[in-house]
């Protein structure tokens, strides 16, 4: 059994080093995480990224002999409370807005700011897909 959680991998490693009906377990960040902060901010995804999903990655474990034993994808909310909770998620994860700063995106973050207070939360959806699938 290889287990993978939000690292990237090669099917064609993962298929050369498991055993026939070894299993492959992979729980992914898909490409459109969170991308209403991106929205916000005007800052596009990452394009590096942009197709990395359920399909994708399906598709790239049948062609290297892999059987799919079960898969599904998400998108469940994340919420925000208040705008700094956002500013050290940002500070946290810096690859969603590569060039975060306050001073830069201080009327973006007023911006949601005033929607936090109008609405009481600020939500955004993230992107996750499983993968259980058996080496042929």
């Amino acid at each position: 059994m290889i287990l993978n959680q939000h690292e990237s991998y090669s099917p064609e490693e993962i298929r050369r080093t498991i055993q026939k009906n070894g299993v492959f377990l992979t729980q992914q960040v898909g490409g459109l995480d969170c991308k209403e902060i991106n929205e916000s901010f005007a800052v596009s995804l990452n394009i590096e990224f942009e197709n990395w999903n359920l399909t994708t990655a399906l598709q790239e474990l049948k062609k290297n002999n892999f059987e799919v034993l079960y898969s599904n994808e998400e998108f469940p909310i994340q919420r925000f409370y208040d705008v700094g909770a956002l500013v050290y998620y940002l500070k946290a994860i810096p690859w969603q807005i590569p060039d975060f700063n306050i001073e830069k995106y201080e009327e973006s973050l007023y911006d949601i700011h005033k929607h936090i207070q109008s609405k009481g939360f600020f939500d955004v959806k993230q992107h996750r897909f499983i993968i259980k699938a058996k080496a042929i």
